[in-house]
This record gives structure tokens, sequence and C-alpha cells, in this order.
């Protein structure tokens, strides 16, 4: 375990590769908060440059910068914060104060909770964040302030440079963003960009930090990555549905219907050409399946129906399989491959009807390249590519998608102490810790209602899905994927693992 983890360290530092931990490499939304997180704070920090720039000024590629001296009162409180030894609310209080008076777009947030803040920011608790105005909203926030009493650490800096990447993926052309973090006795300032669908992380510290922090208070918010964006009023922002690692989706109400509507950097339509091509071969085909609706409005990408994610107990009903595996056919009909199906990704609607959500991780049959999708749910062959490639020569194939369904389906019975050590793995992103770990959970006799249907069940379920894994490159006849596939699903309705 040691040595992978600690190899795994130097690929991510030596490539500067964005950081992949979770269930999706995409999408956070199974991603564990104990063990990942402190991996997570390691990788951040190894991934960031430390800039050799030799002022704020070159740092933020300003020519020329004049703010004036710091007043008395702001000088008067980062020595007294230097040298006294406050409980940090107390602290915080009066630094909200002074910073309000110097920047009223600044304002505390270390108390904040619920809504998009904590979606965007994962549960944790910028100290304080410069926004446009009061409301929350990605697009709205300009700059963080974090502060520390003690001494820096590395999981310190790694936290503000999680911070911005947080804003930068679903801040619509957004190409960076920076943030300061400081103990009054030095100052760091971390900046995140996106170069080429590629995160790359940079830090530039100073001891002078009342001179610096002045300056970064007075900044233009274009200086800090910031650029003007808004919803056009003609959609009403309803509530927010979920967040993932590229993307945030809100409930939005237009022309009277409701619809979701996501948000994120590169605002792709993606989804939508694959939807249209969908609905153009059912029409040729004189098909009658039901398919989630993409619509393109003012630029922005809606879907219809408006849903809830699926539960696991749903997952396993068999009328919502057959639904999700129409679905799935008629989209590798048209040359797809999904690469994300797990249960986050699917939703039913009013209708009590499944629907497979999220394209934008799709690619083509014999795709071979970095992968974007499914960790826990996938394929065993294209777990290992993962592991030996380091996530960038890992093979797509039809049958991946068949295969993460009934992976889907059947760890959806196992207990939560298990579903917790795959969602370890997956957030480290030790694929083969993995396969051993979900392996030895589908075939122990816990997950079955009747233990002693286990020498069956292996073979007439475990045997033949691992049998689909060794032909995967050689199916592509995807009505045989899905006989296949529904054969399956009759043997696990026979063992009570489906309803």
């Amino acid at each position: 375990m040691t040595f992978v983890l600690v190899k795994s360290f130097v690929e991510v530092y030596d490539s500067r590769t964005d950081i992949c931990l979770s269930d999706s490499v995409r999408s956070k939304n199974s991603e564990s908060k104990s063990k990942s997180t402190s991996i997570r704070s390691v990788l951040y920090y190894l991934c960031s440059t430390h800039s050799d720039c030799q002022s704020l000024e070159e740092y933020l590629g300003i020519d020329k910068f004049d703010v004036g001296e710091p007043s008395e009162e702001f000088k008067n409180l980062i020595k007294q914060f230097t040298r006294e030894s406050k409980p940090e609310n107390k602290k915080s209080q009066e630094f909200d104060n002074i910073l309000k008076k110097i920047n009223p777009s600044i304002t505390f947030t270390g108390d904040q909770r619920g809504g998009d803040f904590e979606h965007l920011f994962r549960g944790n608790r910028p100290d304080f964040i410069w926004s446009i105005n009061n409301n929350f909203y990605p697009w709205n926030i300009v700059s963080i302030i974090e502060k520390k009493s003690n001494i820096i650490r590395q999981n310190d800096i790694s936290q503000m440079l999680e911070y911005l990447r947080s804003i930068v993926k679903v801040f619509p052309e957004r190409k960076y963003a920076i943030e300061c973090l400081t103990n009054y006795k030095r100052i760091i300032f971390g900046k995140v960009s996106i170069i080429n669908d590629k995160f790359q992380y940079e830090r530039f510290s100073s001891d002078n930090v009342l001179e610096n922090f002045w300056k970064f208070l007075h900044c233009n918010k274009n200086h800090l990555g910031y650029v003007q964006f808004s919803i056009p009023n003609v959609f009403e922002i309803k509530s927010l549905l979920g967040s993932g690692a590229n993307a945030m989706v809100y409930r939005i109400s237009y022309n009277n219907i409701e619809y979701a509507m996501k948000i994120s950097n590169k605002m792709s339509r993606k989804e939508y050409d694959i939807v249209q091509q969908m609905k153009g071969y059912m029409n040729i085909s004189d098909l009658d399946y039901k398919t989630i609706e993409i619509d393109v409005q003012e630029g922005f990408i809606l879907s219809n129906p408006v849903g809830t994610m699926i539960k696991n107990d749903d997952i396993c009903k068999k009328k919502y399989i057959i639904q999700i595996l129409k679905q799935l056919a008629i989209v590798q009909k048209t040359g797809y491959v999904h690469r994300d199906i797990r249960i986050h990704n699917i939703i039913l609607d009013r209708n009590d009807y499944a629907y497979l959500i999220d394209w934008n991780s799709s690619t083509f049959n014999g795709f071979k390249g970095e992968y974007e999708g499914a960790f826990i749910t996938a394929s065993t062959p294209v777990l290992k590519q993962y592991s030996s490639s380091n996530g960038k020569q890992v093979s797509s194939y039809y049958a991946d998608d068949w295969i993460s369904i009934i992976y889907m389906i059947l760890l959806s019975r196992c207990s939560k102490d298990k579903k917790k050590d795959l969602q370890i793995h997956a957030g480290d992103g030790i694929a083969y810790e993995l396969i051993i770990d979900r392996r030895e959970i589908l075939e122990n006799k816990a997950i079955l209602p009747n233990e002693t249907d286990l020498l069956n069940y292996n073979k007439e379920v475990i045997d033949c899905l691992y049998e689909i894994e060794l032909e995967r490159e050689n199916l592509t006849n995807i009505d045989d994927l899905y006989k296949r596939c529904m054969k399956l699903i009759e043997a696990m309705l026979k063992y009570g693992l489906v309803s």
C-alpha cells in the first residue's frame, strides 16, 4: 500500500497532471472524506510550483500598481495579530471589521453553511470570500482569503489551491483564480489555472505581509482572474440540484417549464449533440423509447425532465434496469460509449421513469487515451489500464458500459462499510486495491439474501460477468450485449438481487 501511494505521488508531481480522486474521476459525489482527504492535501501541494517572481505585481502580471501606503489601522491590526495569541474567532471578527472598511466586497464566511456554498467547497468553509454580491454563486466569487494563527503547513496551502480549483472548474470561461493565505508573519498567494483543459497550480510567498496584503485588497478583480458572467433573466434559478468535479447543476424555470441547467467552465454542447443523434436514430428506426431531452437556449444547455437521483433500492428493480438498458443500447448504436455509468448518473422523474444522464465523458468504441469516467463501477480491464498508465492510456469499449451496469446493481447490495472501503480506494485513485476488494465483496455469500445460493450465483452471474470482461474488445454487436446483460439480470432476479 505505501509503495503504491508514493509511486502515485511521484507520477503526479512529475507530470503536473490534474488530480483524479473520486468514484468518477470527473465527479466527486461519492468521494470519501477520510483517508482520501489527507492524501489529496499532499497531492495538491506536490502538484504546485513555486513562482520565482520578485513581487506581487510581477506575479499578477501588473505593470504598475500604486495603491498608496497601508492605513495606520491596518498596520496596527497586523502588528497586533503578529504578537498576540487571541482566539481565532475573535481575530476573525476584528479582521472582518477592518477588511470591510478597506474592501466592502469581502465577507467573513467561516461560519457559512448550506446551499451553493456547501456544494462548492465540499463542506469546507473558507475564512473570507471576496464576492461581487451576497449570493455565493460560483460566478460571483472574485477571490478567497484564508488566515492561520500558527505555522502555515503544506495542507493549508493545498486547501487554498483546492478552494481555487473549486471556483475555476465551475466558473464559465474563467481561466484562473488567485487567493491569499497568511498567518500575519508570512503571506502566500495561490493561483489555479486551466490551460489546455488541465489544471495547473502555482504559489508565490513573501515575508512582506503588510505591503502585499494591502496591495491584494486593492486589486482590480480582473487582476485576480475574474470575468463577467451572469445568468440571463429569462432563467429563474429555483434551487441547486447537485455538483460534480466540473459542474454545478441548478433547477431553473424557463417559459414556465422546469429544466436542469449545468454550469461549468467549459459549457460544452457535447451532451446536446449526443442526444440529438440518439433522437435521429430512433426516428429512423421507428423506436419510441424515452431518453433525456436536451435543448440549447441563450447559449445554455437545458435538460428535461428534472428528476431525483435514483436510490439503492430502486436501482435493483427490473423495470428501471430495462429502461436504462434500452437507452444505453440507443446511444451505443450511434457509436458512443458512456463511460460514467453509476448510480449518481441515473435519475427518476415524476412519472416513475429512469433516465441515464451526463454524457460528457462519452467517447467512441475502441478509444484509448485519458480516462474520464466511473471508477468503482468501471470494468476490471479499465481499472488495470488506469493503474498501469496513471489514467493516461485507458481503452473504451461498448462492453464496459454493460459491465458497469451489472457492477452498479450488485454493489448497491453491499454493506455501508464495504461501500466506504471502495470509496476510499476510489478517492485515493488506487485501482488495484479496488479490484481486489470489489471481487471479494461480490464473491462473498454476504451479498446474497440466501447464502446457500453462493455456488450457483458465482457460476451464473460472476463468472459470466468476468467472461464479458475478457471478451470486451470483440463485443461490438449491441443487441448481443443487451441479451447477455439481460441474461445476467434474470439470474440476479432468481437469486433475489433484483426485484
